[in-house]
């Protein structure tokens, strides 16, 4: 007696096998928010993730390069056996086209970020900028769906290819602003890697003239290593997985400042959802998803020259009943568009659409 075939439901279910390839580890902040923390919403849809991680880099200049060729290849054949494959940021040469093309295996490609160019903090040669953008246009032509982390990232990727804006995550829950301390005079604060710090020394200026305003500010600094600003109070914190929310405990005014670059404006704007997920009023230069997310003087304020900064900064350390509405908005926003179940609802639809399409070979011009 022959068996019955499975259902559709089960041969679904079968389909399920979701092998991910991320960038880094679980320190690094886009791994965490926009693939670790939607986990359980994938398994509880019937998938059946695997995340692999990045091997470290050598020191050795030399070796590095072909050793994380072989890493990268290893991964792509082990996923081989997957039903999809989901990449969060990583980018593969011309040579690994073939790899990341397989018979009845879609590919899904994952930014939040301009890593189709150099980062500020690595050569930027001609030569750089042309392996970048190879190899990211190799990989969005081989994926069946990019995810995009803001609108930029989306007209970078063209109107050719299928893709879904997917904003960055914030779990509300963990981000409430009961689990951090507050402060009755706010302290001005920065949480980021120290890559970044180079934006916040720019406005060394405005903070020293608000230091100077307001007797007893200082700036918390939740970094990798401490920032060169002369002549502000600064208290350095290092940044620790363990306290990755209680970190922006007595933060009482947020700040994300930007140059106006082809790589700042790719940025999800994280680090201000981040605060206002807490109801710390952030202020941040206009670039990017920044202009997008604040609605100048609502739900945050907007700093593009030195005196914005100087008069953002004194009308919310002066106005504490300003600093609570502000406060209060920007977690609103956060609520509805940002916050973790609905994200991975949107994630596991993408992911889901995907799977339910018939699958044919990508050409990787």
């Amino acid at each position: 007696m022959n068996p019955s075939p499975p259902s559709a439901a089960a041969a679904a279910k079968q389909r399920k096998r979701l092998r991910i390839l991320v960038v880094g580890d679980r320190t690094v902040a886009s791994t965490r928010h926009r693939i670790l923390a939607h986990l359980p919403a994938l398994r509880a849809a019937g998938f059946k993730p695997k995340v692999v991680f990045q091997q470290p880099r050598p020191a050795n200049r030399l070796l590095r390069l072909p050793l994380r060729l072989l890493d990268e290849i290893r991964d792509l054949r082990q996923a081989a056996d997957s039903d999809l494959l989901l990449i969060h940021r990583r980018c593969y040469p011309v040579l690994l086209a073939p790899l990341l093309r397989r018979k009845n295996r879609p590919v899904v490609f994952d930014i939040d970020d301009a890593i189709y160019l150099p980062s500020p903090v690595e050569p930027n040669s001609r030569l750089a900028r042309s392996r970048y953008r190879r190899n990211f246009d190799t990989t969005a032509a081989a994926a069946h769906l990019v995810l995009c982390g803001n609108p930029v990232l989306a007209e970078r990727v063209g109107k050719k290819k299928r893709k879904v804006i997917l904003p960055t995550a914030v779990d509300c829950a963990r981000f409430h602003p009961d689990a951090v301390e507050k402060v009755d005079h706010p302290t001005a604060g920065w949480v980021g890697h120290s890559s970044n710090l180079v934006y916040l020394e720019a406005i060394g200026g405005p903070l020293r003239e608000i230091a100077w305003r307001h007797p007893g500010f200082k700036l918390i600094v939740v970094a990798d290593r401490r920032p060169r600003l002369e002549g502000v109070p600064v208290e350095y914190r290092p940044w620790t997985l363990e306290s990755e929310v209680d970190c922006f405990s007595g933060i009482g005014i947020g700040l994300m400042p930007l140059d106006d670059s082809e790589w700042t404006r790719a940025k999800c704007a994280f680090k201000v959802l981040q605060y206002m997920a807490l109801a710390i009023p952030a202020v941040a230069s206009p670039v990017g998803m920044n202009r997008e997310l604040i609605e100048n003087g609502r739900n945050g304020l907007l700093a593009m020259t030195e005196e914005d900064w100087v008069n953002g900064l004194d009308e919310l350390i002066s106005g504490p009943e300003r600093r609570r509405d502000i406060g209060r908005a920007g977690r609103q926003t956060v609520k509805r568009g940002f916050d973790l179940p609905a994200v991975s609802n949107r994630l596991v639809k993408a992911l889901t659409w995907v799977l339910d399409r018939p699958v044919r070979t990508r050409t990787v011009s």
